[in-house]
């Protein structure tokens, strides 16, 4: 019901938006996940109008948005990342590489984080597969 949900009288200036997703970045730990199959339609549609909800009523100017999905899907991440910024109500706060210790390499050219599950080393090697974005209302 987050898509109904509103602050108030008063915009947040902070929201993690992390999406219910087809859960595929999970998939090392979590191998049913990835025989699920089925369409993600209606996944698809609820994340955009999370997103969408959470930048056109609940931030407030200058307020950050994280986009997170534990999906490696670009239709359910970036994909839907896309989609917002086209709508014009936020742009890209590029994550840096001394934000986030031990992803640096894992930082695309928009600044947003892909993290491929079995790709990190040392104690990060069985990390889940992930996205992240950094977003800032205009």
């Amino acid at each position: 019901e987050g898509q109904n949900w509103m602050p108030g009288d008063q915009h947040v200036h902070g929201i993690l938006v992390d999406v219910p997703c087809s859960a595929t970045g999970t998939g090392a730990r979590r191998p049913d996940v990835l025989r699920r199959g089925g369409d993600i339609k209606e996944l698809l549609e609820t994340q955009e109008m999370l997103a969408t909800h959470c930048a056109d009523n609940i931030l407030d100017a200058g307020g950050i948005m994280v986009y997170a999905t534990c999906s490696m899907l670009k239709a359910e991440s970036e994909n839907q990342v896309k989609k917002l910024i086209e709508k014009g109500t936020v742009k890209t706060m590029p994550i840096q590489g001394h934000e986030v210790p031990g992803f640096e390499d894992a930082i695309d050219d928009n600044g947003w984080l892909r993290v491929l599950p079995g790709n990190l080393e040392g104690d990060l090697s069985s990390t889940d597969g992930f996205f992240v974005a950094r977003l800032v209302r205009k």
